[in-house]
């Protein structure tokens, strides 16, 4: 199933970033291991601090603070008397220590700022990428059928799952779907015809009609509802996230200006 393989890519990425956490403060400690060797334990500390910012950037925040605390635990086991012990004699060493935690700690948090923020910017933009790609392809389309095929084919590609295209009112037919055609069942039909009717998202996944496969939402114009785009997947899960919402309307305001 799609979601399965989506959980398990994310679990795969997540275990990744704790093991390059562990491997940057390794090296982090084999550095310091030879600096010490040669000039002192002075500024052995300030070497963990790229490894926490390394973390963070490439992980978050959770291996940020993975990386910190083994940052702070290898300087004290290696680096501070008596050695390859946990035990800490001097207050200076203990004073060294607390600091390299709280420093790392907020580096982290920094860092794991800064690459959320990347993020969400690069996710605006793909949405912002998404809807224009789409719109383009509907300028292109001509005549209603036209639109419909296009919309529902691009839906179907960009959520990854089964869209129709339904209108009319007591009884909604199918104008499109994709990427196949598609049976709509008496349960389905009558979700399509509550959203059409009431503009409200009905069917899978939402509390009205909650028996049916598929998922309506309204096409808009203005107050008008001209039309219902259905979106089912063959697992039977809910058709899309719900941080794919927002997406979803815009492309649907797309979908509205094209059938004008």
């Amino acid at each position: 199933m799609l979601w399965q393989r989506a959980h398990e890519r994310r679990s795969a990425t997540g275990l990744a970033a704790y093991l390059g956490a562990a491997m940057m403060v390794a090296a982090a400690t084999l550095a310091g291991l030879i600096v010490a060797q040669r000039w002192g334990n002075s500024a052995v500390d300030l070497l963990f601090i790229p490894a926490v910012l390394g973390a963070a950037m490439l992980g978050g925040l959770r291996p940020a603070l993975l990386s910190a605390v083994a940052s702070a635990l290898a300087y004290n086991y290696f680096f501070t008397v008596p050695h390859r012990s946990f035990r800490v004699d001097n207050p200076a060493d203990l004073v060294t220590i607390i600091v390299l935690f709280v420093v790392a700690v907020i580096a982290s948090h920094l860092a794991a700022s800064v690459r959320a923020q990347a993020r969400l910017a690069a996710a605006h933009a793909a949405r912002n990428a998404t809807i224009a790609g789409l719109a383009r392809r509907l300028l292109t389309a001509a005549g209603t059928k036209d639109v419909a095929d296009v919309a529902t084919a691009q839906l179907a590609s960009l959520l990854r799952c089964n869209a129709v295209l339904v209108s009319g009112v007591p009884e909604p037919r199918v104008i499109a779907a994709a990427p196949g055609p598609a049976q709509l069942t008496p349960s389905d039909i009558a979700a399509a015809a509550l959203t059409l009717d009431s503009g409200e998202p009905s069917g899978r996944g939402v509390t009205r009609v909650n028996a049916a496969e598929w998922q309506f939402h309204a096409v808009r114009s203005d107050d008008r509802i001209i039309a219902a785009v259905g979106l089912a997947r063959d697992d039977g899960a809910k058709p899309m996230a719900p941080d794919q919402q927002s997406l979803l309307d815009n492309l649907l305001d797309q979908v509205a200006l094209a059938l004008e």
